[in-house]
């Protein structure tokens, strides 16, 4: 049974690969554009947009590492074409794909973890506050 070529550690650090398919260089590059442009779309909603405190963070979070994963990809694939060898080898990209999945990892984590939390002590703050005398306001 043989291994295939995504698996062997050849295919990621060989200092001179061979060229990936035309489809999947497109396909890269119009990832990694998307991933900027949506970025940079999404900041420009968030900070236009009269949202709610949290889901504005929540967007700008998302914004920042959509255009930060952009960018690095956008590098990778300069570095692919120019065939600089050190700079635009592949195992960068399974680099970019940690950095993707620690981006997603926080996000989630702030979504579902930290929202609700924050939500939960400003709701318990409200309830206790509602029985603590206000000043009189003439």
């Amino acid at each position: 049974m043989e291994i295939p070529p995504l698996l062997r550690p050849s295919f990621w650090f060989n200092p001179s690969p061979v060229p990936f398919q035309p489809i999947v260089e497109r396909g890269l590059l119009v990832i990694f554009g998307a991933f900027l442009f949506i970025g940079i779309l999404s900041r420009i909603v968030a900070m236009r947009a009269g949202l709610e405190k949290m889901v504005k963070r929540l967007i700008i979070k998302i914004s920042v590492s959509l255009i930060i994963l952009g960018v690095f990809g956008l590098f990778l694939y300069g570095f692919y074409f120019e065939r600089i060898t050190v700079l635009g080898s592949r195992f960068w990209y399974l680099i970019w794909l940690a950095l993707f999945g620690w981006y997603a990892w926080k996000i989630w984590k702030y979504a579902f973890v930290e929202i609700p939390e924050i939500e939960k002590k400003r709701a318990e703050r409200e309830a206790a506050e509602k029985w603590i005398p206000k000043p009189k306001t003439d």
